[in-house]
């Protein structure tokens, strides 16, 4: 099975978490890792590894990342993994595959299994991926932030976009 290499400067995690009166949307770029992936019978055998340097999180402005940075605490908590556990409901149309995904996310020493669904094509030279799902962030030991008094919601979207080259 053709293995790819994530690209970290192109790949990216996007983060909307919902308040009341406003949603931020916080940008990781240090994602790596690696994805071993073909198409037709096989893709249900697709492995992946990937690595979130949440360090690396941009909120868009220094009140919003020095608040998050806190509440976060990404000095004693920089990584974050997602081990690919399976494949399921794939559909092909020529190099364009949608299909589920499901696997372990572990941050801040909790694991928490996932289910996104995701989208992208599969290339000699190239994999291009995207795929988003809902989590509850106390799921993950974390109360959610206070902004001058609006508290953000439980839940957040996450989106995860992947740019990987062949090895």
């Amino acid at each position: 099975m053709p293995k790819y290499t994530i690209d970290s400067k192109t790949s990216k995690l996007l983060v909307t978490a919902r308040s009341s009166v406003h949603n931020t949307e916080i940008v990781w770029q240090g994602i790596s890792g690696s994805v071993e992936a073909t198409a037709g019978e096989d893709a249900k055998a697709m492995k992946a590894d990937i690595a979130v340097d949440m360090t690396t999180a941009d909120a868009g402005d220094w009140l919003k990342n020095r608040k998050m940075r806190k509440d976060m605490q990404f000095d004693k908590h920089p990584a974050a993994t997602f081990t690919l556990g399976g494949v399921d409901d794939i559909t092909e149309d020529g190099e364009r595959m949608t299909a589920t995904i499901h696997g372990t996310l572990q941050w801040r020493g909790k694991s928490v299994e996932v289910r996104a669904q995701g989208e992208g094509s599969l290339g000699q030279t190239e994999l291009v991926a995207t795929g988003s799902f809902d989590i509850d962030m106390t799921t993950l030991g974390i109360t959610p932030p206070k902004v001058l008094m609006i508290k953000v919601e439980d839940v957040v979207t996450c989106r995860i976009e992947l740019r990987a080259t062949a090895q």
